[in-house]
């Protein structure tokens, strides 16, 4: 027992080292890298076209540009389009000779991981509106707000149908010993009313997932979600509608499957064969989620989609046995004759009561431990920062859900106690455990839908220790898009301010695509503080250039993830 506790606390240790120390960036939405006309850019004569480009693909349905005049009107000319040889670009013809003054293109797209996204960037024309106030940088809304109540409602119910689906199966197929005699009828009753209850709830969390991301990409709300034009649109040019043609296949696998299961179980005792089907063809369906979700956009993918596969079959599988050890568990172990309930030693029924809940900690210490090291990794992908983690809505439904996790993880540590001394029934613990573990697949729905924490590193300190002990300091604050306020410290090795600095140069060149350079200065005379503007998210290269009075360099690169909130 004390090796097994050690086990634990080495393995949490190890996560939050991992969490703490290794923080990486993928950025799950995408986003704004360039415009043209740029943002804020004040034009002396009407543009031809306006061009967005991303960091990533566009998707092929659900997309427009709306370019709005002084007058209230939209000036396109003509429809969206996307560049046949550059998907991550949008472009839309303008009307020509137009009027000076503010315009705002207001463009929608639907991102990688199936989510819609939308923003403004506003530019002008002519120097008559000079004066009138343009934002600092383009505003992006659409990935940022919280995610419809509809949407969490469709995304729970596959989550808990699978659970309590899965979780039968793992019952019936692995924890619950085969006895010579079979099930009993009220088991085999509880038994399919949880695997019907499950496929219908995953059911119908699979097939209103069309109409209502629809609704969310075509940004009209559920009067449009039964369009069959917009239903067209979906499935034919969004990566969401090709991979819901697959679960509508694997659903139907499934379907086969569960019926067989249910007709095998009006037997003795549940056959393997039905089990090992309904397993394969539910774990399928898990796997097609990880392919519209934030892991279809991180780097690597393989790794990523692996990764949130194993979270959430690990999670659906150790809460569904939960479930199955709090309604199955007391109609299998049940008395089956008055000897069983008078016998002074320890009847068969409390025999295999134990035994199963003996089996079930086996299986939930393997499926905690792949949870929490794809848990870890998932949240170093997408939870650059500590501030992240605390200052964005991601990283604190984040916080709250491993809270969650943590209460189940004690109250399944205190029934694992129980389950050794093989006392009084678990009960209601294992039912605590179980509502719990519900309340934690909706957080799951809400991360789920949610842009991830990587749009808001926070604040960066890009540290360097010189060959010569010198130690040089660059903060950059917010760490957004827009304005930032950047300053350099160059210390000697006696930790003190180098009063020999005669400039600092910085100059900053995006990875992402090529946007020229951006030089700053800090010379040696003046305050290290300079404001600067950061033209797009994602990681810039700063290349640093020190000169000293005696007219020795020190020259460094080094890489920056900027936000893209």
């Amino acid at each position: 027992m004390k090796l097994l506790r050690s086990k634990w606390a080495l393995f949490a240790a190890v996560c939050a080292v991992l969490l703490v120390l290794t923080p990486a960036s993928a950025f799950a939405h995408a986003y704004v890298v360039a415009s043209n006309p740029a943002a804020n850019e004040v034009l002396a004569a009407s543009p031809v076209e306006f061009v967005i480009e991303f960091n990533e693909p566009v998707e092929a349905g659900f997309h427009k540009i709306a370019v709005i005049g002084p007058n209230g009107d939209d000036v396109a000319d003509g429809e969206t389009s996307i560049d046949p040889d550059r998907p991550s670009r949008l472009t839309v013809a303008l009307q020509s000779n137009l009027p000076d003054g503010l315009y705002t293109a207001k463009w929608n797209i639907v991102s990688g991981d199936g989510h819609a996204i939308s923003g403004t960037i506003p530019f002008q024309i002519g120097q008559s509106a000079a004066n009138s106030g343009l934002p600092v940088h383009p505003t992006p809304d659409g990935g940022s707000s919280f995610p419809d109540w509809s949407l969490l409602l469709v995304r729970w119910l596959f989550y808990g149908g699978m659970a309590g689906y899965l979780g039968a199966v793992v019952f019936h197929g692995w924890l619950l010993p085969r006895p010579d005699n079979g099930w009993s009828s009220r088991l085999k009753r509880r038994s399919r009313s949880v695997w019907l209850a499950g496929f219908i709830a995953v059911s119908f969390g699979i097939l209103l997932s069309l109409p209502q991301q629809t609704a969310s990409d075509a940004g009209g709300g559920w009067r449009e979600a039964f369009d069959p034009g917009l239903w067209r649109q979906t499935l034919v040019y969004t990566t969401f509608g090709g991979i819901w043609k697959i679960q509508l296949l694997l659903l139907g696998g499934w379907l086969l499957s569960t019926l067989f299961l249910l007709r095998a179980s009006r037997l003795t005792r549940p056959r393997l064969l039905p089990l090992i089907g309904a397993m394969l063809f539910g774990l399928g369906l898990l796997l097609s989620k990880a392919f519209i979700g934030h892991a279809a956009t991180a780097e690597p993918q393989g790794f990523a989609v692996t990764a949130d596969f194993l979270h959430l079959a690990a999670s659906l599988i150790w809460l569904g046995g939960v479930g199955a050890i709090a309604f199955l568990l007391p109609a299998a172990a049940a008395p089956q004759s008055a000897e069983d309930r008078t016998r002074p030693s320890e009847p068969p029924h409390k025999q295999l009561y134990w035994h199963t809940v003996r089996r079930f900690s086996m299986l939930a210490f393997f499926m905690v431990a792949i949870l929490l090291g794809t848990g870890v990794y998932s949240s170093l992908l997408h939870v650059p920062t500590l501030y992240s983690l605390t200052h964005t809505t991601y990283g604190r439904v984040l916080l709250a859900k491993i809270a969650l996790t943590l209460i189940c993880l004690l109250l399944g540590g205190w029934s694992f106690l129980r389950g050794r001394r093989a006392g009084k029934p678990l009960n209601a613990g294992v039912w605590t455990e179980f509502g719990a573990g519900l309340v934690v697949l909706v957080l799951a729905a809400i991360l789920a839908n949610l842009p991830t924490a990587s749009a808001l590193p926070g604040p960066a300190a890009l540290t360097q220790q010189l060959d010569d002990g010198t130690k040089v300091t660059i903060h950059i604050t917010p760490n957004a898009v827009g304005a930032n306020i950047f300053q350099v410290n160059v210390q000697g090795t006696d930790g003190q301010p180098r009063s020999d600095v005669e400039q600092v140069t910085l100059t900053l060149t995006s990875k992402e695509m090529d946007m020229g350079t951006t030089e700053i200065v800090f010379p040696g005379s003046s305050p290290p503080e300079v404001r600067e503007l950061i033209t797009m998210g994602g990681r810039w290269n700063v290349r640093v250039h020190i000169l000293t009075k005696s007219l020795d360099s020190y020259d460094y690169d080094a890489e920056l993830a900027v936000g893209s909130p």
